[in-house]
C-alpha cells in the first residue's frame, strides 16, 4: 500500500487533527475547558484573531506580508476611545467628547488609510513587503504611546461598545461578526474573479498579468482590505474590555502569521483557503485559552507560541517540497510519455 500519496492530504487537514488532541489535552487536564464560559471566551478571541487572519490570508495569497496588523488594531482602537471621552484622569482622553458614530467611522477609516499606505509604499515605490509593514508595526505601536502620552485611555460608554457588549441568543455579537467575514471572505477567495485573480498573483505574477489582471492594483487593494479589518478588530476588542492601554494586541502578529499558515495558507503565495484558516485561528485562541487554565508560566506560552510558528513554517515548507516533487514527477511521466509516441 501506498501511504505516500496520503501524505498532501494529511499536511493539508493537518489543522484539525491537532485542534482535536488540543481539545482533548486541556479538556483532561481541566474539565472547566469545555464549560460553556471558556467556548465562548476562545469563540471570542477566535472573532479578533479571526478578522486580522483573514486580512493577512489575502495579502499572503499574493506572496506578501503584512506585520503591522497588530498595530492597526491598537491605533485604531485607540483613536475609538481617546477622541470619545475626557481628557485627564481617569479616561486620559483627548477631551473632544466626539459623536461615537464619527469616532467609528475615523478609526474604520484610518485602517484602511494605513493599509492603502503600505500598499502604495510596496506596489508604486517598489519597496520591500516585509520592511514596509515592519516599519509600519513600529511607527503606529509608537504613536500608541505618544498620542496618550502613555497613558491607558478608558472608554466605558454605548453607544461605541455595543458591538463588543451586545449579545444575540446568549451568544456575543463579535462571534457573528467573525463568522460572517468568514463566510464572505471565503465567498470572495472561491468564487469570484477577484479572488481568482489573488491566487494567479500568488502562484506566478507575470503570468497573471499577461491574463490582464493588474497586479499592483490587487495587491494594494488586499493590503486596504487587511488594515480595514484590522481597525473592526480593534473597535470590537476594545468595546470589549473597555479599555486600550499602550501595549493592546502586542503579539497578534505572530499568531495572525502562525494561524494562517498553519491553516495553510503558504508564505510562498497562491495557495490557501478560509476554511483552513479558520481552524488555524481556533486552535491558536484554544491552545491560549488553555495555557491560562493550566497556569502555565508566561515565560512557557511565549516558548509554545514560537514552537507552534515554527512548526506551522516547517508544515508550509512541506507542502511546497511536495508540491514541487509532484510537478517535476508529472513532467518526468509526460516526456517518458512523448517519447514512446515517438
Amino acid at each position: 500500500m501506498n501511504l505516500r500519496k496520503y501524505i498532501p492530504t494529511l499536511l493539508n487537514n493537518v489543522i484539525w487533527i491537532l485542534l482535536l488532541l488540543i481539545f482533548f489535552l486541556f479538556g483532561s487536564l481541566n474539565n472547566a475547558f469545555f464549560s460553556p464560559l471558556n467556548i465562548l471566551n476562545i469563540l471570542f478571541s477566535s472573532s479578533v484573531l479571526g478578522l486580522l487572519v483573514i486580512g493577512e490570508s489575502f495579502v499572503l495569497i499574493t506572496k506578501n506580508f503584512d506585520l503591522s496588523v497588530e498595530s492597526t488594531l491598537a491605533v485604531c482602537a485607540m483613536w475609538g476611545g481617546w477622541l470619545t471621552v475626557r481628557a485627564g484622569s481617569p479616561d486620559n482622553g483627548a477631551g473632544i467628547m466626539m459623536n461615537h458614530y464619527l469616532a467609528i467611522a475615523i478609526l474604520l477609516a484610518f485602517g484602511a488609510f494605513v493599509g492603502w499606505i503600505n500598499g502604495l509604499l510596496i506596489t508604486k515605490l517598489k519597496m520591500n513587503n516585509f520592511v514596509v509593514t515592519l516599519a509600519m508595526l513600529i511607527t503606529l505601536r509608537g504613536l500608541m504611546h505618544l498620542i496618550p502620552a502613555g497613558n491607558t485611555v478608558y472608554n466605558t460608554t454605548m453607544p461605541y461598545n455595543f458591538i463588543g457588549k451586545a449579545k444575540f441568543f446568549g451568544i456575543p455579537l463579535p462571534i457573528y461578526v467573525g463568522v460572517g467575514m468568514f463566510i464572505i471572505a471565503h465567498i470572495i477567495l472561491k468564487y469570484t474573479p477577484f479572488g481568482r485573480s489573488l491566487y494567479s498573483i500568488g502562484a506566478n505574477r507575470n503570468a497573471a498579468r499577461a491574463s490582464g489582471i493588474n497586479p499592483e492594483k490587487r495587491i494594494l487593494q488586499v493590503y486596504v482590505i487587511a488594515g480595514f479589518l484590522a481597525a473592526i478588530a480593534g473597535w470590537i476588542l476594545s468595546a470589549r474590555i473597555t479599555s486600550i492601554p499602550p501595549n493592546l494586541a502586542e503579539g497578534y502578529t505572530f499568531n495572525t502569521m502562525a494561524a494562517a499558515v498553519i491553516g495553510g495558507i503558504s508564505l510562498m503565495g497562491g495557495r490557501g483557503n478560509m476554511v483552513g484558516a479558520f481552524g488555524g485561528v481556533l486552535l491558536m485562541a484554544a491552545i491560549n485559552a488553555g495555557l491560562n487554565m493550566v497556569d502555565v508560566s508566561p515565560f512557557w506560552i511565549s516558548t509554545i507560541r514560537g514552537l507552534i510558528i515554527l512548526f506551522a513554517m516547517m508544515i508550509d515548507a512541506q507542502k511546497v517540497r511536495l508540491s514541487n516533487m509532484q510537478l517535476i514527477e508529472e513532467n518526468n511521466n509526460k516526456a517518458n510519455l512523448d517519447q514512446k509516441a515517438a
